[in-house]
């Protein structure tokens, strides 16, 4: 397993007016990430929103994705939550296939708000990671309902070398600091929202992931840079700028970018539309939301100009 920290940045599809995929939108938005140097996750299921697309239309967003950045950063697959395992097996052997560096195993949601037993969940995981190769990250994330018990979490790592890391998910620090100290030296742990990344940082975790670096993708790698250098006064300042971002973004749509991609293409950043029936905030509120980005003085946005004609 690698050591290294890094912030993770769950990236957008960009749709264009008619629904379809962008291509020539999300090469470009590929192209800055690539260039602040993140690792990024495609075809998630919030913020790249997963749920809505075909697997041709997944299938040929992984495709670009490793085009544009295998080999240069780390580009990995996030997939959805499934409800059976055969769906999860597809989507694991799809990526593998495709070439991308690694996938996610999202949490099982087996419908009508059920949550699996430990025998179902422990089921799910050997299965899955048995079907596949490829470098594999487990998600145990609150918005499931439930998480990954820390000794089965331990069993698998301990069973499956090309298990490696976990994203966390949460506000449970008791958790969060057990799973770093369990599993230091063995997975790589993240956590998903960047309101917890100083306390994964300074436990030995390995970064944080989220969808505010579409927008400012050097600021919040600025924050591990900073952190890796022990400048405190750098990683003040700068993890206090993505927190601004991250208040503001979940104030105004959160991870359902109802918020963001709007205000990206008022950037003239081409996030594309929402696809339906996500439906983007209001004019009043994306004004607002301008107003409180200008406000944090985020470099990389210096050299740009808001313009509300252009976020629709």
């Amino acid at each position: 397993m690698t050591t290294s920290r890094s912030v993770v940045v769950i990236c957008i599809t960009p749709f264009d007016a008619d629904g379809r995929v962008d291509e020539v939108a999300l090469r470009a938005h590929l192209g800055r990430l690539r260039e602040a140097g993140v690792c990024v996750y495609v075809v998630g299921s919030g913020s790249g929103e997963g749920y809505s697309l075909t697997r041709e239309e997944r299938d040929r967003i992984m495709t670009i994705a490793v085009e544009e950045l295998k080999g240069r950063i780390p580009v990995r697959a996030m997939g959805c939550e499934p409800r059976l395992i055969d769906d999860m097996i597809e989507f694991l052997q799809s990526a593998e296939r495709i070439g991308l560096d690694a996938a996610q195993i999202f949490s099982l949601e087996i419908g009508h708000g059920s949550k699996p037993t430990r025998a179902e969940l422990e089921r799910y995981y050997c299965s899955v990671i048995e079907s596949t190769s490829i470098p594999l990250y487990l998600s145990s994330h609150q918005a499931s309902g439930y998480f990954i018990p820390l000794d089965l979490i331990e069993k698998l790592a301990a069973k499956y070398p090309h298990l490696t890391g976990v994203a966390y998910g949460g506000s449970d620090l008791d958790y969060l600091s057990a799973l770093i100290r369990r599993m230091r030296g063995r997975l790589d742990v993240h956590c998903a929202g960047a309101y917890n990344a100083m306390t994964v940082l300074a436990l030995g975790g390995n970064g944080y992931m989220g969808p505010e670096g579409n927008l400012a993708p050097k600021l919040c790698a600025s924050v591990i840079a900073a952190f890796d250098a022990g400048d405190l006064e750098a990683l003040r300042t700068n993890f206090d700028k993505v927190m601004g971002l991250w208040s503001i973004t979940s104030h105004y749509g959160g991870s359902m970018l109802r918020g963001l991609k709007p205000l990206m293409n008022a950037y003239g950043l081409r996030a594309g539309s929402l696809r339906s029936p996500r439906v983007p905030i209001g004019e009043n509120d994306l004004r607002d939301m301008i107003a409180a980005v200008e406000a944090l003085q985020i470099p990389e946005l210096a050299g740009l100009k808001a313009d509300l004609s252009r976020a629709v």
